[in-house]
């Protein structure tokens, strides 16, 4: 278990704790302090104090900082050191491109997503969706080898997020294998070619994976998790990818499950 302090900046202050108050207990945590405080331009600033499990904060983190409520947001390990977590991507009307917030200090970890080059390239993302690889293949050059493949799946949770919440949000919540058929498949195939098999998407030739190069797949398990974690009855999505071209597959093959 660990001790999360999370920093939330709202532009409404009523009902705000309640809902996401929700979204903390679904994932597993409890809050154990709290303070609510009005700022001098009427935004709402929320503090919580919270305790969960280690293996469910980055999936937390995600639900608050790209819940629509939220304008921003930072979260803070209680011993000190700052979480992977990077400012919410606000969901924009569509055509429009994301607002990320200010930034949050990214982590000391090694293997850390170089929040502020995703942040960065988030607006040109948006700008020329779905013509995004050249972009991606820029962030991938752009940061450090150690923080490449955490950046990529960073990119790929924000803007599988905004698309949902741009196309998709309006819909009723859905079991996974329905999602997957109604909302990732169609999602992906705006992006490249995707074959469905059961819970698992097959992507036979996309640019971020190369035979024989590193891959860059990691960006399409994020943007998998980003497009189902709000579109799926009552559990979080995980997604590992089996099988890689880099490797010798035939295809990138991506798991789906609960």
């Amino acid at each position: 278990m660990i001790h999360l302090e999370v920093q939330v900046v709202s532009h409404q202050r009523e009902g705000l704790l309640v809902e996401l108050g929700r979204v903390v207990h679904a994932h597993g945590y409890t809050v154990l302090r709290q303070r609510l405080t009005t700022g001098s331009a009427g935004e709402a600033n929320l503090i919580l104090i919270m305790r969960g499990p280690a293996e469910r904060q980055m999936a937390l983190e995600e639900a608050l900082a790209t819940h629509p409520r939220v304008q921003s947001f930072e979260a803070l390990l209680q011993d000190g050191s700052t979480s992977n977590a990077t400012p919410s991507m606000l969901a924009p009307t569509s055509g429009s491109a994301p607002a990320p917030a200010a930034a949050a200090p990214a982590a000391a970890a090694a293997a850390a997503a170089d929040s502020r080059k995703v942040e960065s390239v988030l607006p040109q993302i948006a700008k020329d969706y779905p013509k995004i690889f050249p972009w991606l293949l820029e962030l991938e050059r752009g940061v450090s080898a150690d923080a490449r493949l955490a950046s990529l799946h960073l990119a790929g949770r924000r803007t599988g997020a905004w698309v949902y919440k741009r196309d998709f949000a309006l819909g009723a919540k859905l079991h996974l294998h329905d999602a997957i058929k109604r909302i990732a498949l169609p999602a992906v195939r705006a992006l490249t070619t995707v074959e469905l098999q059961g819970d698992q998407l097959r992507l036979p030739n996309h640019p971020l994976a190369q035979s024989g190069g590193q891959p860059g797949c990691r960006f399409f398990c994020g943007y998998l998790e980003g497009l189902l974690g709000e579109s799926v009855q009552g559990q979080s999505v995980f997604v590992r990818e089996t099988f890689c071209r880099c490797s010798g597959a035939d295809a990138c093959t991506f798991e789906i499950s609960h």
